[in-house]
């Protein structure tokens, strides 16, 4: 068994799942359909309203399905953030599926959109759309990598739409550093994490920035264009971006180029506690920029872009975590229990093995240096 071919497989359903977050930004009816807030035993302490949209469940359960019909014997470790039932304006509650049969697929999107024929086929056309991708352009290895886990010995995390907030909202804030955004569209991603459920180790991510990148005037990406809406005010376009890191044993392999920060960054959030934000802004020296979405805050440590990420709180979760964690790792970083690293002075690494755990309870705190973390525990 080849870890090339479930990356490979892996990299299209993110592309898909973009495409569909996609499509249905740019369709400002379509969009006004899909959101829903969720319940209260699902929604994250953290934000006073945690949306989930139609496009969450429908890409999760699009990505189940895809990577299940291709390794069956993975289907039952796929797990993703949320929870597959919607309730349309009519008050009916359907769970969203998606299958081999697409009729079965149209129908229950009918339920929810309440027969809604031109929003079901836009959304429908792109689950089971067949998805080409540049894998040359992606960097794959072109040799095999054989796992040593069976398939059935693998897991796998789904966060359909990191950042559902920002997607929702799209209001667009930048940083003073260009390339780190504060807010909006750019920081949603795709997370698909694969990890070893006997160890917990994440081995494979992949993150998709669907609207990583804007286009300029007259610049068309047939493939990975997007609308976004702002209050009316006309659009703009977008081009998505694919990461991925591969970590298995002592072959390590990524598709991202080096980068040396601008400044000595450590990228939070902007709820952290102000006894942390103080000791990294005037002990460590770091600049301090606050950033949403888990996803991409961690990615921004694998790019370089920052260099410490820290969250105090117990509030992100294993569907957070897994992809962007395995990225870290192809580059000999990692993700750690903030709190359990603080009192024993030692490294306690994240991990995946409780499958009744789903909650990063101690914190988190991500370095793609771990001499950096070192130097963060002797202070």
């Amino acid at each position: 068994m080849s870890a090339i071919d479930l990356l490979r497989e892996l990299l299209k359903a993110s592309e898909k799942a973009a495409n569909i977050a996609r499509v249905c930004r740019r369709n400002e009816r379509l969009f006004s359909l899909l959101v829903q807030e969720k319940d209260k035993d699902e929604s994250n302490s953290r934000f006073e309203q945690d949306f989930k949209t139609l496009a969450d469940c429908l890409i999760q359960e699009m990505i189940k399905h895809d990577i299940g019909a291709r390794f069956p014997e993975l289907r039952d470790n796929i797990r993703g953030e949320e929870n597959a039932k919607f309730t349309n304006t009519s008050g009916d509650s359907v769970t969203v599926t998606v299958t081999d049969d697409k009729s079965e697929t149209v129908h229950c999107l009918e339920k929810i959109l309440n027969g809604d024929n031109d929003a079901v086929m836009a959304l429908v056309d792109e689950v089971y759309r067949e998805v080409e991708l540049d894998m040359e352009g992606l960097e794959l290895p072109t040799d095999s990598i054989p796992l040593d886990n069976d398939w059935s010995e693998l897991g796998i995390w789904i966060d359909p739409i990191d950042a559902t907030a920002e997607y929702i909202k799209g209001v667009e804030k930048l940083t003073k550093f260009p390339n780190i955004a504060s807010s909006g569209l750019k920081c949603c991603t795709v997370l698909i994490g694969v990890y070893e459920i006997c160890r917990g180790t994440p081995i494979l991510g992949v993150i998709n920035q669907p609207f990583a990148e804007k286009l300029l005037d007259g610049e068309t990406d047939e493939e990975t264009v997007s609308q976004q809406p702002q209050g009316g005010h006309g659009s703009c376009q977008y081009r998505g971006k694919i990461y991925w890191g591969l970590s298995v044993g002592d072959l390590k392999f990524n598709n991202i180029a080096p980068h040396e920060p601008e400044a000595r960054i450590a990228i939070l959030s902007p709820s952290e506690q102000s006894k942390y934000v103080d000791f990294i802004r005037n002990q460590l020296k770091y600049d301090v920029i606050y950033s949403s979405g888990a996803g991409y805050k961690i990615l921004k440590i694998a790019t370089g872009e920052a260099e410490l990420f820290l969250l105090s709180k117990g509030t992100t979760y294993k569907w957070d975590t897994c992809a962007p964690q395995a990225i870290l790792r192809s580059m000999n970083g990692d993700l750690f229990n903030l709190q359990e690293t603080l009192i024993n002075k030692s490294v306690k690494n994240i991990a995946y093995q409780d499958r009744k755990t789903i909650r990063n309870v101690g914190g988190v705190i991500a370095y793609q240096n771990i001499d950096k973390l070192r130097e963060f525990l002797k202070l």
